[in-house]
């Protein structure tokens, strides 16, 4: 249990206080109804796929349709956040929908779907989904205050856990009322009304300097999290959790169909309680983490699943089912609030869309990955040990996960923080030209040469996490005390955007290397490092020279 010094800043506001804002409200609730859309569009493909079909394995591969195309372009989709406006690509994303939501629309009218086809417009939307996921999330620290943040992500949670609620009980209804046709078609309207409404939303400038290639911020991203402590924390969270959560999910169709013999209508509304779960712990949040720590809510969420599985497992009553289901809803918004409030705190600006890509990377793909296990083992054996394998991994995971500590990195400071000064103006480079090798020399005392050099492996890590391509210190051997500092960037304009990636945690790392030197911080020398074609000789023997 966390004590209140274990809570930062970002966890004080109230849940409704970002609403305030007006932009931040008409960006959440046209998120909130294009989340609708598509949970109506997933529980639609589902019942249709039943008429299809009764392989539960065949059902429980449109949740990897909507995985796959997540885990590919996760990466590339959060690079894109980085560089292009956020809006444009949301924008962009709502249009594809709309237009691939039309063809669900002309396909069902004329009673030609087939499982290639809902397979292949399940992932065509799961990609147009997945290239606007890192953007949606990582715009909503732009539009609130650090103290509005936590009840923000919750908002935000839960406005996907409401929308999973209202989804499938109205496409539900619909189906029952007018077939699934009449579903698709009320999300081409959701789609060219959420396109519309964000016209109000005028997005911040994007830097001056020159927009970074697409290659080399994937290359950073994954370089940021590889030397980034906290947000591998944060992933290794999620991770287990999603692996077991997804059984629920991607097995649900199946149960109501054929182990609760529901029809659409109530298999709408039984999908609908999670939803209903997550919306009335909205509610209850605020106090939850006034009492208790980010780890104590995430295991003991957990634990709170994995006994939802058990007893959906053991039940055929439509009551307890809903129920169960319900429960699961508000443990799955406790979590998944929890952890991405963490990983919005850690992240810094400049990686926040790779970062939030990397951790959707690991949700798709755990999604993914769990979908065809549990889909297999219900095909295999039945689904009621399906979801007891699930609900017993899922009661291991929390175990597994209490010595990651989300409380630990409450507090990270990620604002900018100036410790290096701007690159010169030369004209001898120009952006794109690189490798770009910066030195630092340092006179120490060597009687300090172990404190410095232990000193300097957290500005090895901080200057990897921002884009360095290498790290070297060496040292003199004729003269004590005499230290080379030197990395490299991949482009003149990469390490024009250095001295912006400096975060107020780096300012610990930068004075306690100040400290172990005795002196400050010498400045940096750039060259360009120029590359020597490699060749024979033409003569037949001896030294070129």
């Amino acid at each position: 249990m966390g004590s209140p010094s274990d809570q930062d800043v970002a966890a004080t506001g109230g849940t409704w206080s970002p609403l305030k804002n007006r932009i931040f409200a008409v960006v959440l609730l046209t998120g909130l109804f294009t989340q609708l859309a598509v949970f109506m569009s997933g529980l639609a493909s589902a019942w249709v796929m039943t008429d299809i079909t009764d392989s539960p394995a065949v059902v429980a591969s449109l949740q990897i349709a909507v995985a796959l195309p997540m885990f590919l372009l996760a990466l590339f989709a959060g690079a894109l956040a980085d560089v292009v406006s956020r809006k444009r690509i949301i924008l962009f994303s709502l249009t594809g929908s709309m237009i691939v939501t039309g063809a669900f629309v002309l396909l069902s009218a004329s009673e030609s779907h087939s499982e290639a086809s809902l397979l292949g417009l399940t992932a065509a939307l799961g990609v147009f989904t997945a290239l606007a996921a890192p953007a949606w999330v990582a715009v909503i620290p732009g539009l609130v205050s650090r103290s509005d943040l936590a009840g923000a992500m919750t908002l935000s949670s839960a406005g996907i856990s409401g929308a999973g609620a209202l989804g499938p009980a109205l496409g539900g209804i619909l189906i029952f009322a007018a077939g699934p046709t009449w579903v698709f078609g009320l999300n081409v309207i959701v789609f060219a009304t959420a396109i519309v409404a964000l016209r109000v939303w005028k997005a911040a400038p994007l830097t001056g300097l020159p927009h970074e290639h697409i290659a080399s911020a994937m290359r950073i991203g994954f370089q940021y999290m590889r030397y980034d402590r906290p947000l591998k924390v944060v992933i290794g969270k999620i991770i287990p959790f999603a692996l077991a959560a997804v059984a629920l999910i991607s097995l649900l169709p199946a149960v109501a169909r054929f182990r609760l013999e529901a029809g659409p209508a109530t298999f709408g509304l039984l999908s609908g309680a999670g939803g209903v779960g997550a919306v009335l712990a909205l509610l209850a949040m605020p106090s939850i983490r006034r009492r208790v720590g980010p780890d104590f809510i995430v295991s003991g969420s957990m634990l709170i699943e994995a006994a939802v599985f058990v007893v959906l497992a053991s039940t055929t009553n439509l009551g307890v089912a809903a129920g169960v289901i319900m429960v699961a809803g508000a443990a799955t918004l406790a979590i998944t609030s929890t952890v991405m409030t963490v990983l919005q705190v850690v992240l810094p600006s400049w990686v926040r869309g790779r970062g939030v890509a990397l951790f959707l990377l690991a949700v798709q793909g755990s999604f993914a990955v769990g979908a065809l296990i549990w889909g297999r083992v219900a095909e295999q054996t039945n689904l009621q040990t399906a979801l007891v394998a699930a609900g017993l991994t899922m009661a291991v995971s929390a175990v597994l996960v209490l010595p990651l500590r989300l409380s630990r990195y409450m507090d990270v400071d990620t604002d900018t923080a100036t410790l290096l000064a701007d690159p010169p103006t030369v004209t001898s480079v120009h952006d794109d030209d690189g490798p770009i090798l910066l030195t630092a020399r340092w006179q120490i005392d060597p009687a300090h040469r172990d404190d410095f050099v232990a000193a300097m492996e957290p500005v090895r890590r901080a200057l990897k996490r921002q884009g360095a391509l290498s790290f070297r210190l060496v040292e003199d051997v004729e003269q004590p005390g005499h230290m080379l500092e030197s990395f490299t960037m991949a482009t003149w304009s990469e390490y024009q955007r250095l001295p912006q990636r400096a975060t107020m945690a780096d300012k610990e790392i930068h004075v306690a290397l100040v400290d172990a030197a005795g002196s400050e911080v010498p400045a940096l020398t750039a060259h360009r490092v120029i590359k020597l074609r490699s060749g024979r000789s033409n003569h037949s023997g001896g030294s070129p020279r």
